[in-house]
């Protein structure tokens, strides 16, 4: 199967499992600000588009909930890409799941994501990103991990039976699988990894700016000098 083969595969698949992803677990109401991406030059039908989905820029992460780094980055420098671009209505984002730190955390948590409704996708994500030291440290004791991931269901409004479903669910860990392989596809090997428009770009904000700012036709940002910045 060449390379191309692979990446339409996935994208047919995450086509086919986004009409049903809606009653997985909990239902799901595809009309807000994290609907289905389908029809996006640079989304999927599955993605979940945070900001205004007409946007003229895409701005992909493959992240896990497991991983240290992109709970830094979701914690300061998700912020600021946010404020100055996605609450402006210039660029869309889109998370999709990829795993990476602790295996069974990061399918566990994913899975717990993808079964919400989709309109509760991002909270969620940000719970977990907020509670992962707390969850590592559960994830120490007898039993812990399972009780942290069911603190965190019923959070987001599952009962404890509904996501001990979920985790089993064939139709979810289908989505959670085909995420997996698009980034693969797209070469995707650790986390956070940032696509913009397709084109793969540092994750720092630095380097973000920079490459939104040709093609918003804004002036990239000149970036502060140290040595000044000390001597001030």
């Amino acid at each position: 199967m060449t390379h191309i083969d692979s990446l339409s595969r996935r994208i047919v698949l995450l086509a086919a499992s986004a009409a049903l992803a809606l009653s997985a677990c909990s239902g799901g109401d595809a009309g807000s600000a994290t609907a289905s991406g389908a029809g996006g030059e640079f989304t999927v039908a599955d993605d979940y588009i945070q900001g205004n989905a007409d946007a003229p820029v895409t701005l992909v992460e493959y992240a896990s909930v497991s991983c240290g780094a992109c709970a830094y980055w979701h914690q300061n420098v998700y912020p600021k890409v946010k404020a100055q671009y996605v609450d402006t209505g210039k660029v869309k984002y889109v998370f999709r799941p990829f795993p990476a730190g602790e295996p069974q955390m990061a399918q566990a948590g994913h899975k717990l994501a993808l079964c919400l409704d989709r309109s509760k996708f991002y909270k969620n994500i940000k719970l977990q990103f907020d509670r992962q030291s707390q969850i590592m440290e559960m994830g120490r004791r007898p039993n812990g991990l399972r009780q942290a991931y069911i603190s965190l269901a019923k959070a987001s409004g599952l009962s404890e039976d509904q996501f001990i479903s979920c985790m089993s669910d064939a139709e979810v860990s289908d989505r959670y699988e085909a995420f997996i392989e698009l980034g693969a596809d797209q070469g995707v090997t650790g986390t956070p990894t940032v696509f913009i428009n397709g084109e793969r770009v540092k994750s720092d904000f630095d380097s973000i700016q920079a490459a939104l700012a040709p093609i918003l036709g804004e002036p990239i940002p000149e970036k502060a000098d140290p040595e000044k910045a000390d001597a001030e």
